[in-house]
């Protein structure tokens, strides 16, 4: 499917997102003790499809499979049906869930119904029945993906409780409807599911909310194979990300790895912040340049991470939390030291999603170890990339730039649009969050990227060189403004780009690299390049002490950029007019002065020092994990009672992580301030699961100012 196509397809789906509530089970994929495997790359269990009818149907079909090789193919004409019928009789008390996987032909929305027999010789009709779109997740059969399946046999209509011995999957159309494919199918006990249980379901399968995530799984998209993530955000409206694998495809040179595609609302419309159509298209890669050339090797020394293929992992999928990882090894060509070799870093990203906040967070850890200290000297761009935030479609968009931002020490902003070389601009704002920006006039849009933590606790930007004759130091210009005269006083120092002097700092020293190197060859020429990168300074990768060249510090300061490197930041998008950037800045400044205590269980002092490591890091301040932006408690018992102090502003829908969380059902009772909050309306939560991880994840639907905030978890 072109990229045009999958765009008009990704839109229709998301205005039906927000007409209608997701109300399909998400349930457990495997196989429990008391289930009866019905499909599993064949029939088992004595079961056969005889009995379908009106229909072309291949239970050993090859084209597509949701696990193993093979599936069955359904193909129905006239209200034809696909039945599965049994020796023996099920019962409703001991086999009540149908779970299965269905992947759609295009366009997609198949009108399907679910039917069980009590009799499979039964004349006139089933037993009882219901549209299959109420269970199937994402709320109908999506087109070339595959979409989870679970239906409680006792909710269809009229209700039925006894034994059966057929189920039907019946065509609602008195014509042809393009094929589906089934896989997995099962028919399964009536568990407590450790996902979803929420301590009310007396022993059934409880549907996840309207407002929960979604992981549509190995879709295809520009290309590439990729999984798309469906949330609610603070306004309650659903925004979607495309992630596309970086395992196999390729497309423009990119092997994936990155965000291809972005929707979100714009009143009652859907904007698409799509990928261009060129080689650096896509956001979220990695790109490093070197600071030391001593000792190179043939290669791109600041190779664009996605043209590198790499591995991808679903870390975490819950109610209402999805982490997604990739990993590479990144090239490096240069270094400081003999002998001359390409040198890779193991690099992993997460990108993580949230109900109730409007932004994915992308976190990324470097391991230099395995090369060594002091042995490259090199930056971090990264994420990198780029997006057209317009919505418009092609290789640049639409419309011009109107202005950028960035946050070091102080905030940059220019002040005259659209952005051009000769922009005017100030400097003169005292910062702590490190960020950047950029924004449409044209069209009410911004992208921007706001990091997890200060500046002083995580070193972020760069262009800051020793200042004296001959070098160049952005930082000079801190606490200044364009009238001051040009600052870019030679064009030599601009990389060439336009050979005269300009008001903008030279774009090469950008502390974050932005789209400066698009602008030219004349100084009032604007640009409709809407390139997004992070920055640091060089040695960041690599040095075990590099200068921060930081004026508001100590001269000779440093920071280590060995053996390790972790950040996070939050990949921003929305209206330029609503300052998602600011709300974002303003969330990581009040995390940055909260305070926690605990008289239930204890605060976290110390966590992971990034994404994909096991060595820690003291927290600072006590109980704020800066990997995932979220407040942490430790549990006991599964009880949590404290309280969260805003030293200065408003917290806005804090995610709370719950250590040491071993119950396999939500607790009875979330309060905050003594007040008992509504589960899917108030909170968020999830269950983290694994064999390192048992937490509770929780994002609060509420905005905290001020000391003594009281939090219980009550199991």
């Amino acid at each position: 499917m072109g990229a045009s196509q999958q765009s008009v397809k990704d839109r229709s789906r998301f205005r039906r997102l927000g007409a209608a509530a997701l109300v399909a089970f998400l349930y457990c994929g495997a196989a429990l003790a008391q289930d009866v495997v019905i499909y599993d790359d064949a029939l088992e269990n004595g079961f056969s499809t005889g009995y379908s009818y009106n229909a072309t149907v291949n239970t050993n079909d090859s084209t597509h499979a949701y696990s193993g090789s093979k599936s069955v193919s359904f193909a129905a004409t006239n209200f034809g049906a696909l039945s599965f019928t049994s020796a023996t009789s099920l019962s409703t008390a001991t086999t009540p869930v149908l779970h299965f996987w269905i992947y759609g032909m295009a366009p997609g929305g198949q009108s399907l119904d679910v039917q069980i027999y009590a009799d499979k010789n039964q004349m006139g009709g089933s037993t009882s029945g219901a549209s299959l779109n109420s269970f199937v997740s994402g709320g109908a059969v999506g087109a070339n993906v595959w979409r989870e399946v679970t239906v409680d046999l006792t909710q269809l209509t009229p209700a039925y409780s006894g034994t059966f011995n057929r189920v039907d999957i019946q065509s609602e159309s008195n014509s042809a409807q393009p094929t589906v494919y089934i896989d997995d199918v099962s028919l399964q006990s009536s568990v407590v599911d450790p996902i979803f249980a929420d301590g009310f379901e007396s022993g059934t399968v409880t549907p996840p909310p309207t407002n929960g995530i979604v992981d549509d799984q190995n879709i295809t998209y520009d290309t590439f194979t990729s999984d798309r993530f469906t949330w609610y955000d603070s306004a309650n409206k659903p925004r979607i990300a495309v992630l596309a694998h970086n395992d196999a495809q390729s497309f423009a040179g990119s092997h994936g790895g990155e965000l291809r595609d972005f929707i979100y609302q714009v009143g009652a419309a859907a904007r698409e912040i799509a990928a261009p159509a060129r080689g650096d298209g896509g956001f979220g890669y990695i790109v490093s340049h070197p600071g030391d050339e001593s000792f190179c090797v043939g290669g791109d020394s600041s190779t664009l991470g996605h043209g590198i293929a790499g591995t991808w992992t679903r870390v975490f999928v819950g109610r209402h939390h999805a982490i997604f990882r990739f990993q590479q090894n990144y090239p490096r060509y240069c270094s400081s030291v003999e002998p001359t070799a390409i040198r890779n870093i193991p690099v992993t990203i997460d990108w993580t999603f949230s109900t109730g906040r409007d932004n994915p967070l992308w976190s990324v850890t470097y391991d230099m170890s395995a090369i060594g200290a002091d042995v490259i000297r090199d930056d971090s761009r990264a994420p990198y990339g780029t997006m057209n935030i317009d919505g418009s479609s092609g290789q640049y968009m639409d419309n011009d730039v109107a202005g950028i931002r960035w946050g070091d020490r102080y905030q940059f902003v220019t002040t005259s649009a659209p952005a051009t070389l000769s922009s005017s601009w100030t400097y003169t704002t005292a910062n702590t969050i490190p960020f950047t920006e950029e924004w449409m006039s044209n069209v009410d849009a911004t992208m921007g990227l706001v990091q997890s933590q200060t500046m002083t606790r995580q070193d972020a930007g760069g262009g800051r060189l020793p200042y004296g004759p001959g070098t160049y130091d952005v930082s000079a210009y801190w606490t200044t403004t364009s009238v001051a005269g040009f600052a870019c006083p030679n064009g030599s120092q601009d990389g060439g780009q336009t050979g005269v002097a300009h008001r903008l700092p030279c774009v090469q020293y950008f502390p974050y690299q932005m789209n400066g190197f698009s602008y030219g060859p004349t100084i009032t020429d604007s640009v409709n390049d809407a390139k997004m990168t992070w920055g640091t300074q060089y040695g960041f990768l690599g040095q075990s002490a590099y200068q921060l060249y930081d004026k508001t510090l100590p001269a000779g300061t440093t920071a280590s950029g060995y053996p390790r490197k972790s950040y996070s930041v939050f990949v921003v998008f929305g209206t330029h007019s609503s300052a998602p950037v600011d709300a974002e800045i303003a969330r990581s400044t009040a995390l940055a002065n909260t305070t926690l205590s605990a008289s239930v269980g204890t605060v976290a002092t110390t966590g992971p020092g990034g994404v994909n490591r096991t060595d820690t890091v003291t927290y600072s301040p006590a109980g704020y994990d800066p990997v995932y932006s979220a407040l942490v408690f430790n549990a006991s018992g599964n009880a949590v009672t404290g309280t969260i102090g805003v030293g200065s502003g408003t917290l806005k829908s804090p995610l709370i992580i719950v250590s040491n969380y071993t119950a396999t059902s939500y607790p009875a009772t979330v309060k905050l301030g003594g007040t008992t909050l509504t589960m899917d309306v108030d909170y968020f939560p999830s269950i983290r699961s694994d064999a390192t991880h048992k937490e509770l994840w929780i994002t609060l639907n509420k905005n905290i100012s001020g000391a003594g905030n009281a939090f219980q978890v009550i199991p």
